[in-house]
């Protein structure tokens, strides 16, 4: 009797292994309490590992997405997925993250990404035509999603090489950081004021994918020539040749 139930519960292991190994990702896809800004499109594969053509978030699309599902924390019942996308023959970002948290709020780990800095700047709703250049610099720690978007968020970004294209004109300005928290479920960028811009900014990513933000430009020794014609538009400065910025 005994060996009866040993050949039964081993026959069971084996099929749920095998079920478990030919289980469609779009299946797994579909359990995932997923942002209403994010749309999953075309996903190939198995659970374990697994191929999405296409991921948008918001209106930033994001190409050949693979993923890897670790089998001890699908045991656990915190499914763990290792994530890469994007490619130098590709447009659009290029990284790679863990994700877990998958069935509750949403954690994303390690993350590195790179992406046109352009993709940014053309969502802030800027006083002036900028063209951005050149790539930023995602590092991501530690982000739990949460209401309206985020419960804590430890992370850098990072803009080597910066310049803009303003008035027809391109300037470079160095290399602008910024460090990246959650305030009241806000996502936050304080920028480092050490640059060569004399910019101190603190931006908010709000309900919605809105911006907001204030700071102020002090120009100094450092600050681009081809830009002082263009302070005119910021208003005057204050008592400390400061600009005020906000959005």
């Amino acid at each position: 009797m005994k060996k009866k139930f040993a050949y039964i519960a081993i026959f069971f292991t084996a099929y749920s292994v095998f079920v478990l190994a030919l289980m469609p990702a779009s299946w797994l896809m579909a359990q995932i309490k997923s942002p209403r800004n994010i749309t999953i499109a075309a996903v190939e594969g198995t659970i374990w590992q697994a191929r999405v053509k296409q991921v948008m978030v918001d209106d930033v699309v994001i190409n050949q997405v693979q993923s890897s599902l670790s089998f001890m924390s699908l045991l656990m019942l915190d499914p763990k997925l290792d994530i890469s996308f994007g490619g130098a023959l590709v447009n659009g970002p290029e990284g790679q993250l863990t994700i877990s948290g998958l069935l509750s709020n949403m954690v994303i780990k390690d993350a590195q990404i790179d992406l046109a800095a352009n993709t940014v700047t053309a969502r802030l709703n800027l006083p002036l035509n900028v063209i951005a250049h050149e790539q930023l610099a995602l590092t991501i720690d530690r982000f739990t999603m949460g209401t309206p978007i985020c419960l804590e968020l430890q992370g850098n970004l990072q803009w080597r090489n910066a310049g803009i294209t303003a008035f027809d004109e391109k300037v470079e300005f160095g290399t602008l950081k910024a460090k990246l928290t959650c305030d009241k479920g806000e996502l936050v960028a304080d920028i480092d004021p050490e640059n060569d811009l004399g910019l101190s900014y603190r931006a908010q990513l709000k309900q919605g994918g809105r911006f907001s933000g204030s700071g102020y430009l002090t120009p100094g020794a450092k600050f681009p020539e081809q830009l002082r014609s263009a302070l005119s538009f910021l208003g005057k400065p204050d008592d400390k040749g400061r600009y005020r910025l906000k959005i």
